[in-house]
């Protein structure tokens, strides 16, 4: 059938209608790529601005801009038990929309400044737990000494990485697990001491290679002596170090010819996505672990019999629901977490039976953050899905409009890039950025060598070599560069992002044919990326 949002042909997965029909509604009309994109444009993973607390009036680090037209106020007033929201419920207006009421209350309700848990001397951080002396990293836990780092877990150390696990002193890393002292490297597992690898496994002390085991002293795939590996990593260092760049298109290039596995799934039973682990009986999921029986799934863990969501993890029977944890037979939800058999919710806590409620700490039988007995409640919710029948609002996820989040704010932007005219025109916000002040950085050049870096470089205002935006090296940045022999970066920390955003593939299935043998396969590999595309089966006869 075709998309309502976006023309495109597009077809169910199998039990995809069926998924719907269990939670009583009818099957969206819109494609799964644009069902997934709503829901990113309601996660703003890396945008940080200071504002000032509704309540208190303090400074606050926040996912909103001062012209916001949310109420945000600081997470431990958020948490203070004299803090109760159910002092903004009101009555359902059998008269209007549920989702114009529901956009009045989100006005009304406070709202936190950024999400985190157990965190300390990390106040520019979000959507973290357990995460101790950093800055700029996002969507982390359990580690320490992360800087502008996204999805990276139990780690420290590490600069510039994007989903690594178990990670130490590394830096500009995507898609690697247990890795040590590596840097500038993709899908790579258990390496360490190595630059530039490109889908190796138990490497050690190699430079510019891809699709190695178990191999040390490699130059371009090439072997040599531990005495001639040393010497030439003497003279990699020091013009690493003297022009960065130069590497980095080597890199590129020496990638292009190189064999890719079609898919990054691993210990898995009929499954269909990308980056999978431990899971069984996916269909169109990316980045999921120890997952089962779910359909268009991303970025979850430990989550089974959910359909159309996104960063939701130790969840059961959940629909149409994004960024949440702890949820049981739910649908409609965001940023909630522990609940039950609740629809419609937005920033809430240890719910059960709640329809339509905001910043809830804990709740049961409420409507719009109003108290109601149980009988009451049932009787009300029959009334109301009537209601939504009639204003066609039934089965429907939030529309655009009810994101608390500029559009070029969230990770729709990242996934879909758009124009201030065409965001709006789609029923979304927009930040306008602030000018920046123009300073003297381009009058201070970057050292090119190990003897000229010094500290006092983290006094200095730099200009992105891209973008052409200033920027700043923080002290323990600059002592990792140091202590590792790393260049200084040229590139500032949006575009160091956005750098490692373009080495990911689409969170899309296509269909191709494995360049070896010709047998049809599926991938997220774009024909337009010119790679040499591989089965399973020749992919590791090739590398094994």
């Amino acid at each position: 059938m075709k998309c309502t949002e976006c023309g495109l042909d597009f077809n169910y997965f199998v039990g995809e209608k069926e998924a719907y029909d269990r939670f009583g509604y009818t099957a969206p009309e819109n494609c799964q790529n644009c069902r997934q994109l709503r829901r990113l444009a309601f996660r703003n993973e890396k945008s940080l601005y200071h504002n000032k607390s509704y309540l208190s009036g303090k400074q606050i680090i926040a996912l909103y801009p001062k012209e916001s037209p949310f109420r945000i106020i600081d997470q431990d007033e958020w948490w203070d038990d004299k803090f109760d929201v159910s002092i903004y419920g009101r009555d359902f207006d059998f008269s209007r929309p549920f989702f114009e009421q529901f956009a009045e209350l989100q006005k009304e309700v406070p709202r936190w400044d950024r999400v985190f848990l157990k965190c300390e001397n990390s106040d520019f951080t979000n959507n973290c737990a357990e995460v101790n002396n950093s800055y700029l990293s996002f969507s982390s836990h359990s580690g320490e000494n992360l800087y502008y780092c996204v999805r990276v877990y139990r780690s420290n150390d590490c600069v510039d990485c994007m989903n690594v696990k178990n990670g130490h002193y590394s830096n500009n890393c995507v898609d690697c697990t247990d890795i040590y002292n590596l840097h500038f490297s993709q899908l790579s597992e258990n390496c360490s001491d190595s630059y530039f690898l490109l889908d190796c496994k138990a490497c050690k002390d190699c430079i510019l290679c891809a699709n190695l085991r178990n191999k040390n002293y490699m130059i371009l795939n090439q072997q040599y002596s531990k005495d001639e590996y040393e010497k030439l990593k003497e003279i990699f260092i020091k013009q690493f170090v003297s022009n960065p760049k130069s590497f980095v298109d080597k890199f590129a290039e020496f990638k292009k010819d190189k064999i890719r596995r079609c898919l990054q799934n691993n210990n898995c039973e009929n499954v269909e996505g990308n980056f999978i682990n431990g899971s069984k009986n996916i269909f169109n999921g990316f980045f999921v672990t120890s997952c089962q029986d779910s359909i268009n799934i991303y970025n979850c863990d430990e989550t089974k019999n959910s359909y159309d969501t996104s960063h939701n993890d130790q969840s059961e029977l959940s629909l149409e629901c994004d960024t949440n944890l702890g949820l049981y037979e739910c649908c409609f939800c965001t940023y909630v977490v522990n609940t039950k058999f609740s629809k419609y919710c937005d920033q809430c806590f240890y719910l059960k039976n709640c329809f339509g409620c905001i910043g809830l700490k804990r709740g049961e039988y409420m409507i719009l953050n109003k108290q109601y007995s149980e009988e009451e409640y049932e009787e009300l919710i029959t009334k109301i899905n009537e209601h939504m029948k009639r204003t066609g609002e039934y089965g429907k996820p939030f529309p655009a409009n009810l994101t608390s989040f500029l559009y070029n704010d969230t990770m729709a932007q990242d996934s879909a890039p758009l124009t201030k005219e065409e965001a709006i025109s789609k029923g979304f916000s927009w930040h306008e950025e602030e000018k920046e002040a123009n300073y003297y950085a381009k009058e201070y050049k970057i050292p090119e060598s190990e003897e000229e870096m010094d500290k006092s470089i983290c006094d200095k205002i730099l200009m992105c070599e891209v973008s052409g935006k200033n920027y700043k090296i923080i002290p323990q940045e600059f002592e990792f560069y140091k202590k590792l022999r790393l260049p200084l970066p040229r590139l500032c920390p949006d575009q160091r992002y956005k750098e490692l955003l373009k080495l990911q593939t689409p969170r899309k299935l296509l269909n191709t044919k494995c360049s070896i043998c010709g047998k049809g396969i599926q991938t997220t590999y774009p024909e337009e990326f010119g790679y040499t595309i591989s089965c399973e089966e020749c992919y590791l006869k090739t590398v094994y």
